[in-house]
């Protein structure tokens, strides 16, 4: 009679023991997601404009992103859905460099009639810079202060 009382109370206790874990595990797991909900909540209001507007298509916005990305390594490589908006606003991705090709043309124009002009190597080291050809920059840079040792200073 005492093993079948002591089987009992380890059955008991077993009951007692699963009823413990599976309502713990319950607990465990709606905190868990709660805590989920409430991030992904909280994340989504953080969402920037860009996304949405990318999402919807918006080609302003598509425009803008890749002026940004143009400067990155692999953007010649955009998957195949974006190079068609890639080639249809080209002019517009590419206006700031076109911009800056143009002015240091009429700069180097300009250099030709009035080669001592520190102001004009100067411009020309900024736009240089602006393009990353540190090669010019540097040497126009070099010009411009052996004239005008204070210049850009």
């Amino acid at each position: 009679m005492s093993i079948k009382k002591k089987k009992k109370k380890e059955e008991l206790r077993y009951e007692q023991f699963m009823v413990l874990f599976r309502t713990t595990a319950s607990v465990i797991i709606g905190t868990v997601l709660l805590l989920f909900v409430i991030a992904n909540s909280m994340s989504a209001q953080y969402m920037p404009k860009i996304f949405f507007d990318l999402a919807n298509d918006s080609e302003k916005s598509i425009v803008e992103l890749l002026i940004k990305a143009k400067d990155i390594e692999q953007f010649k490589y955009l998957f195949p859905e974006v190079r068609h908006v890639i080639a249809k606003n080209s002019e517009a991705i590419y206006k700031e460099s076109n911009d800056r090709s143009a002015q240091i043309q009429t700069l180097l124009t300009l250099l030709q009639s009035n080669p001592e002009s520190p102001e004009i190597l100067y411009a020309l080291h900024i736009l240089y810079q602006a393009d990353k050809d540190m090669v010019n920059a540097d040497m126009y840079l070099q010009k411009a202060r052996l004239i005008d040792p204070q210049i850009g200073l």
